[in-house]
């Protein structure tokens, strides 16, 4: 009992100085003793770290039981084993260590602080550096960081993740992208999205999906370039948020860098990991529009209509979505030896959407195989990636609304049937009239698409320290679009049905070579790094349409010249570009303490004029790591200290090609008879401009990691400024232009960006087998645009009346995208509305009443991931909020209470509202609303055991998790998280929402076992 003694006398003499949870670790470590004495060999021991200091709270378990106890204060402990045990030590902080107990009866251990999360190796452009070296400011990802669910494409997957990149989705479709700004928007053209390095392979991100129909009046949003990509294949996710950064891509860096590392083979046996999960999903909740009975009420009483009353009563809501069934299995065989690696992947997904007709299958398969020769000197990698998606879509989120299937249902009559008295898809005979069962029943869109991705690389080491690289790569895309519009559709009758196919090509090519060295002086060290790059683009399409088929019993884009001549079209396009580029890098470190890195980036693009085929972008960082000095290292409270500054030049080239030339364009209404023929003439639709160059984004970063009690308590802070100059925008050309506009840089604007970001990972409770660690992030922002020498509308807004009417406006002393229109003042008792008058400002608009009605830019976004694990249990729940951002819906103005008087449905807030049914829609702050948001992203519960007797199985996890379980916000719509393309002549527009295929709430179980 001479242990009890100890404790007991160490207990009484600091009673007063133990804190609730030590004490509560302390009664546990007393009752594991108790019972442990009951049985088997006694051993003793005491913990410590490498400088001797005790350490209290270190968990050792019985290898392969539940059965352990914990340190006690002076870092001693006591535990019964059998004879054959092997202990198990493990302490926050710190590296855990095994120990056979063999004949030992007193095993001292020695514990070595982990120092892994510092070393660990991130990617940063064209190599990999220790965390602890790095100089600028990057967030990095791995495996367990990303959001869990199926089929989620690289910025689905880090959503919510990392400080000051803020994405928000475009659609809930299966498939559907999203919109990303990193450290806020630093263009005001549409599709600038952050660069994305695969593999090593910059990526081009083209819109995959072929255009919509031309016929029709239906169509649909565009697909995720990058849904290709398995989940399950993907190793890491590193973002590079500042232009010290990022500037190693130069003209393409400027909206952040994001790059994505695949799995790879280990050295080790041949692994086999296999994976499914089924998952459901639903509508999490429904626009509250009229019923059959208020709307027959409504009609009858307010407005004295009876008539367009039809006898049923439809939920068309109900009629359109459904519960999805989804499922996933995913296939892995890895390992290898010292000289030869290999990992090879086969997934399969099939994923419905929650909108009847919307669907995704996923095929993909892809090799990783790397060897080594030559001594080891020589190291050959290769990767091949080949993927066949097919989506079945719905006409929802189309440009032009009256084809827009889940509008349609929601004003859709409600005492229209479903069916006709022959049972087929019910329809009013009215051209103008479209019935959402019908349009399920007569519409089909589908896509295929196929992927190929393939990289060859060889690293030679020429000598101790120096590497020459050579790559190849290669990315191949090609997507096929069958649209199919029935003649039985009364909208459709006139042209006796439509048939369009609508292809697309995409070639990306890319050979790099680099050259690099590593040396240390004594206290110092230095890698140096060179390389050329060179990439072509080239994009095809053509598209075909037919109409005026005799029947119905065929697929028209089956046989399209089935249909009238008269009515078919045929159009194609191609396009290319190229890019080559010179860069370097120098890092210097000495003595672990002082960080230095410098790069510089040459660009070359046929995208610009000759008197600026080349752009340059420098860096400069450095770094000290304040905790490697010796008056740090005796504050035993402080475990890393690293102060980070940062500067850089990075550039935007996404603005189209061939602007420095002129473009010809047929021109039908000039037409010449030759031969007897009508031949259309041309005409200059472009003035070409020989001195466009590259938006510049200026950035400056500041930054403090830290970490504190052995890394119980750790992060980092930035903040920064980003400033773009020489924004590209089309202005009024000069007189004697062939015409109106040309693209120029325009010296005097600037858009600023002023950030402060919060990184923090806490490990709140480690107490024997029970952890708990908090991961959140915070990013505060301003946006400005400054010294616009003109005003610049975008936003399309649809609906009655509102040809040409946009909410948004570029313009100076304002945010980028701020919403403008009309303020509602006051509401007279008769029902009238009434707006703000305001003073006509320096551009002299005509309307004087139109003013800023808020910012679609959220202020402050943040999210919070609390994780438990008890041995082999682990919960998690991933919350994130957005705030301070508006949002123009869209939809309810589409759905206003004028919609009833003229037979359709109606949302109920607005028919029961004061305002009286003459009203006129306008573009006011009547449908602009508050975007902010706090979201349960996700929750998972799982169960893992580690099989290490068990011959042909090593691991088995077992899991369910739900996604978007619960959302707190006063956004009226289906979701706040939505983001509809409604640009104008290329400028980006942001937060409208215009009947976006909604998210969805899915219920997730899978199992994931490796052999």
């Amino acid at each position: 009992m001479k242990e009890t003694r100890i404790l007991t006398t160490k207990n009484d003499r600091h009673m007063k100085k133990v804190s609730p949870g030590k004490l509560v670790a302390l009664l546990l470590f007393a009752f594991l003793q108790t019972v442990a004495f009951t049985q088997g060999k006694e051993i003793t021991g005491n913990v410590t770290d490498i400088e001797g200091n005790t350490l209290p709270g270190v968990s050792i378990q019985i290898k392969g039981t539940t059965q352990g106890t914990i340190t006690d204060f002076d870092g001693n402990y006591v535990i019964i084993v059998p004879g054959n045990a092997t202990l198990a030590y493990s302490f926050v902080g710190f590296l855990s260590q095994e120990f056979p107990v063999g004949d030992q009866t007193t095993i001292n251990v020695i514990l070595k602080e982990d120092i892994m999360e510092l070393d660990e190796i991130v990617v940063v452009g064209y190599g990999t550096t220790k965390k602890s070296d790095l100089t600028g400011a990057m967030s990095s990802l791995g495996e367990e960081d990303f959001n869990a669910g199926s089929g989620g494409s690289p910025e689905q997957m880090i959503q919510g993740r990392v400080a000051g990149v803020e994405i928000t989705s475009n659609n809930g479709e299966p498939g559907a992208g999203a919109s990303i700004t990193v450290r806020g928007a630093s263009t005001f053209r549409s599709g600038a999205q952050p660069l994305y390095v695969i593999d090593g392979i910059p990526m081009d991100m083209q819109n995959v999906s072929p255009d919509g129909p031309s016929q029709g009046g239906i169509g649909s949003t565009a697909t995720n370039p990058l849904s290709f990509l398995n989940p399950d294949d993907i190793e890491s996710i590193d973002i590079l948020k500042d232009a010290s950064a990022a500037a190693i891509y130069g003209s393409r860096g400027a909206n952040g860098v994001i790059i994505v590392t695949t799995k790879k083979g280990k050295e080790g046996t041949t692994a086999i990991n296999y994976s499914f999960e089924g998952s459901m999903s639903q509508l999490p909740k429904k626009l509250d529009v009229l019923t059959a009975d208020e709307w027959r009420t409504i009609r009858t009483d307010t407005l004295g209509m009876t008539e367009y009353d039809y006898g049923a009563s439809t939920d068309w809501q109900d009629q359109v979505f459904r519960t999805a069934w989804g499922t996933s299995h995913n296939l892995a065989l890895s390992g290898g030896n010292s000289s030869t690696n290999y990992r090879t992947s086969f997934g399969y997904l099939d994923q419905e959407g929650i909108i009847t007709n919307s669907d995704r299958k996923k095929y993909s398969a892809r090799l990783s195989l790397s060897q080594k020769g030559l001594n080891e000197r020589l190291n050959v990698e290769s990767n091949l990636m080949m993927a066949s998606e097919i989506f079945n879509r719905p006409a929802v989120g189309a440009a032009g609304y009256e084809g827009d299937l889940l509008l349609n249902a929601l004003k859709a009559n409600p005492t229209w049937p479903t069916e006709d008295a022959y049972g087929y898809p019910f329809q009013t005979g009215a051209a103008n009239e479209r019935v959402p069962t019908a349009m399920l029943a007569y519409h089909k869109d589908k896509t295929r698409t196929t992927y190929l991705m393939g990289g060859l690389a060889a690293t030679l080491e020429i000598t101790d320290g120096l590497f020459y690289k050579a790559s190849l790569g290669m990315n191949y895309a090609n997507a096929n679009r069958f649209i199919d519009i029935s003649q039985k559709l009364d909208y459709a009758s006139g042209t006796k049905g439509v048939g369009e196919i609508n292809n697309k090509e995409v070639w990306n090519y890319v050979t790099e070579h680099t050259l690099s060295y590593s040396k240390s002086f004594g206290a110092s060290k230095v890698d140096l790094l060179a390389g050329y790059s060179y990439q072509d683009f080239q994009l095809r399409g053509n598209g075909t349409t037919g109409g005026g088929y005799a029947t119905d019993g065929i697929l028209y884009t089956n046989r399209l010249q089935a249909g009238l001549s008269s009515y078919s079209s045929i159009d194609s396009w191609a396009d290319t570009y190229k890019m080559q580029s010179f860069f370097g890098r120098a890092n210097y470190n000495y003595a672990e303490k002082y960080l230095l890195t410098f790069t510089l980036r040459a660009d070359g693009s046929s995208k610009f004029g000759e008197n600026n085929k080349y752009g340059y972008f420098p860096s400069a960082a450095l770094a000290w790591r304040i905790s490697q000095e010796e008056f740090i290292k005796s504050i035993d409270v402080i475990s890393n200290l690293k102060l980070r500054a940062g500067w850089g030049q990075t550039g935007n080239a996404e603005i189209g090609t061939k602007n420095s030339r002129y473009l010809y364009a047929i021109d039908d209404g000039s037409r010449a008879i030759i031969g007897g023929q009508q031949i259309a003439g041309f005409k200059i639709s472009r003035t070409p401009n020989p001195d466009i160059s590259w938006e510049t984004t200026t950035s400056a970063n500041l930054g403090l990691d830290f970490g504190f009690f052995e890394g119980k308590i750790s992060g980092s802070v930035d903040v920064f400024r980003k400033t773009t100059t020489d924004i590209l925008l089309a202005i009024p050309a000069p007189a004697g232009s062939p015409t109106a506009t040309v693209v120029r840089n325009i010296d005097s604007c600037s858009i600023v960006n002023d950030g402060l970001e919060i990184n923090l990972m806490l490990y709140p409770v480690t107490v024997g087998d029970f952890n708990w660690n908090i991961n959140a992030n915070a990013t505060f922002l301003s946006n400005i645009v400054n010294d616009l020498p003109a005003e610049y509308p975008t936003g399309r807004a649809a609906g009655q009346g509102l040809t040409d009417a946009y909410v948004q406006l570029i313009t100076s002393g304002q945010p980028m995208n701020v919403f403008y229109g009309l303020q509602v003042d006051s509401i007279s008792p008769e029902g009238d509305i009434f707006y703000l008058q305001t003073e006509p400002n320096e551009f002299g608009r005509t309307r004087d009443s139109l003013t800023y009605l808020g910012n679609p830019q959220p202020k402050f976004t943040w999210s919070i991931t609390n994780t438990f694990t008890y041995q082999n249990f682990d919960l998690s729940f991933f919350i994130q909020g957005k705030h301070g951002n508006k949002i123009f819906n869209n939809t309810a103005l589409l759905l206003d209470k004028t919609n009833v008087e003229l037979s359709q449905n109606a949302l109920s807030a607005f028919v029961y509202d004061e305002i009286n049914y003459d009203l006129t829609t306008e573009v006011s702050d009547r449908y602009i609303e508050d975007g902010s948001y706090v979201r349960l992203s996700n929750a998972t519960l799982g169960y893992t055991v580690n099989f290490d007797n068990v011959a042909w199985i090593s691991r088995l996890r077992i899991y369910v998790s739900g996604s978007n379980l619960l959302l707190f916000t006063n956004y009226s719509g289906f979701d706040p998280d939505v983001n509809s393309n409604q640009d104008k002549d290329g400028i980006r527009s942001l937060g409208v929402d215009i009947s976006s295929y909604p998210k969805a709430r899915t219920i997730m179980a899978g199992v994931n076992v490796t052999f």
